[in-house]
């Protein structure tokens, strides 16, 4: 589904398994999972999806980040412990 947000361009969820998709802009596809529906359907109504996103999703729920980019991001920072900065 399309949202019209500046910051999360669509969303897919599976009520069946809790798992919700979403596409940030400019920052490609995260993947959350043990979502409960009501959490899905506040972010496609609410007012601004974006402020949604991050303040109830984001840091709420387990994820991954689909795509070699993301994954990339995700082992630097775990190596470099900050955020893509080398010591």
């Amino acid at each position: 589904m399309e949202l019209s947000s500046k910051l999360v361009k669509s969303v897919a969820y599976d009520p069946s398994t809790g798992v919700l998709d979403i596409e940030i802009r400019l920052k490609g596809h995260r993947r959350y999972f043990n979502v409960p529906p009501v959490v899905y359907e506040n972010l496609i109504t609410a007012t601004s999806p974006g402020w949604y996103y991050t303040r109830h999703i984001r840091d709420a729920y387990p994820r991954s980040a689909e795509g070699a980019e993301g994954r990339a991001k995700q082992v630097l920072r775990m190596v470099t412990g900050k955020r893509g900065q080398l010591s």
